[in-house]
């Protein structure tokens, strides 16, 4: 690769990483915090999150009548019936009050006695108030477009930092695949931030192209080229209506929605969705616990004759969107359980860590009484990295806005100061920027 590429690859690199710098590392904490959400939310809530199992438990119908005896007040829209008997049965509600930060009320029951346990918001303000902050930084819309921004500036930054990374000899262990401990402070700092990120770039890569199926200019660009493959499948979830029989018509118990799921999915989770009116019929949602995609099927019952009108299973789904379903687990780490949530938790740390590696860097670098700022260069723009800008405004259009943006702005201050500076304190040359492996930097 030549060294006008080079150069604009690191230009690019250092300023993306300056610029997304703060909103990075505020998606990365959070996103570490939130990778553990279930099992923190267990632990602080141990009450009502898990019972001891006894004989066989009571019907779905019989924990929804204990519900409405117990609230009055509150109706019952769905109940969530867990795989595992250790754990309480969950009846989320609609009432008169107003939720914190947009959660639904869930009241916990216990599944063997129909005891109400307690209530509460369906997830505890704590994590409502993180995940609000990860996808919108409390700032609605445009605090999404941020968030999006960053995200793609981000895959960006790991895939010119693999370029920039990339040694003349891949045998090279100390500095390439080992950092160097032992060396000067900006040295040891590169290597941190360039051998960790290293590793886990493909996993970042997939962290970060999974979360932008929760933005809104690229979500909305995916769904236009692929026909709403990027929303979550709508005909996987439809149901059919149904129609009364007669206007007297009695409903069957709800139990019979859960026995029909069981027996298609038996040994996992379950959540049925009551209806609303009359032609609403038994929606059942199975998810699996470890491993699976976030919806397993999708299963209907007709209210009034008990029969199965829906059983949709993601593996009939077409590509794209059997796809859609494995986005939530890959992007939070469930995919395999566990362990790949430690390694999920474990890469935003590492991402929290570039950012800050970034930064520290310049400061230690950037010589006294100036910026260390990269010098502009020539306007002229190098094929490669015109057709890079190509690809990034197709693949990720705010990253290819911003790219034009930034080249247009480049364009008019080379206009304007054509002149040579007399400011001691200008731009330091362009010949500082890329330190690799081999090279032996004083501090």
């Amino acid at each position: 690769m030549g060294s006008s590429f080079l150069r604009r690859v690191w230009r690019w690199h250092f300023w993306a990483g300056l610029v997304a710098c703060p909103v990075l590392l505020v998606i990365a904490v959070t996103g570490a915090i939130y990778v553990f959400r279930g099992e923190i939310e267990d632990a602080a809530r141990p009450d009502l999150a898990f019972v001891q199992p006894s004989s066989e438990p009571k019907s779905v119908d019989e924990l929804l009548a204990a519900v409405q005896v117990a609230h009055p007040d509150k109706k019952p829209v769905r109940i969530s019936v867990p795989a595992d008997r250790g754990r309480s049965v969950v009846v989320q509600v609609e009432s008169n009050e107003t939720p914190a930060l947009g959660q639904t009320r869930a009241v916990y029951v216990n599944p063997y006695t129909a005891e109400i346990l307690g209530d509460g918001p369906s997830r505890s303000v704590f994590f409502a108030g993180v995940l609000k902050l990860h996808r919108t930084l409390f700032a609605g819309t445009t605090g999404r477009i941020a968030v999006e921004l960053t995200t793609s500036w981000t895959i960006v930054l790991l895939v010119s930092g693999l370029v920039l990374w990339w040694p003349k000899r891949l045998t090279q262990l100390w500095g390439v695949w080992l950092p160097r401990l032992r060396s000067s402070r900006y040295v040891v700092l590169r290597d941190l931030h360039t051998v960790p990120g290293v590793y886990l770039a493909p996993i970042a890569a997939v962290v970060a192209v999974t979360g932008l199926f929760y933005t809104v200019v690229w979500l909305w660009g995916y769904n236009q080229a692929t026909g709403n493959a990027g929303n979550f499948p709508s005909a996987f979830r439809a149901v059919p209506d149904v129609q009364p029989p007669t206007l007297t018509a009695r409903r069957v118990p709800s139990e019979l929605a859960l026995v029909a799921a069981r027996e298609r999915w038996p040994g996992l989770d379950y959540s049925l969705q009551l209806p609303k009116k009359p032609s609403d019929a038994y929606i059942v949602t199975v998810r699996g616990e470890n491993g699976g995609p976030s919806i397993c099927g999708i299963v209907g019952v007709d209210p009034f004759t008990g029969t199965v009108i829906a059983d949709n299973r993601y593996d009939n789904l077409p590509l794209l969107q059997w796809a859609r379903v494995w986005v939530l687990p890959l992007h939070m780490g469930t995919i395999a359980g566990t362990p790949t949530k430690i390694l999920a938790f474990v890469t935003c740390l590492v991402l929290s860590g570039l950012a800050v590696s970034g930064v520290w860097m310049w400061l230690v670098r950037r010589p006294h009484g100036r910026t260390g700022f990269p010098r502009t260069v020539d306007s002229s723009v190098p094929k490669p990295a015109a057709l890079l800008i190509v690809v990034l405004a197709v693949l990720l259009p705010t990253v290819g806005i911003s790219l034009v943006l930034v080249l247009i702005g480049e364009g008019l201050l080379l206009r304007f100061t054509r002149r040579p500076s007399t400011n001691p304190a200008a731009d330091v040359p362009s010949s500082i920027p890329v330190i690799t492996a081999t090279d032996k930097v004083s501090s």
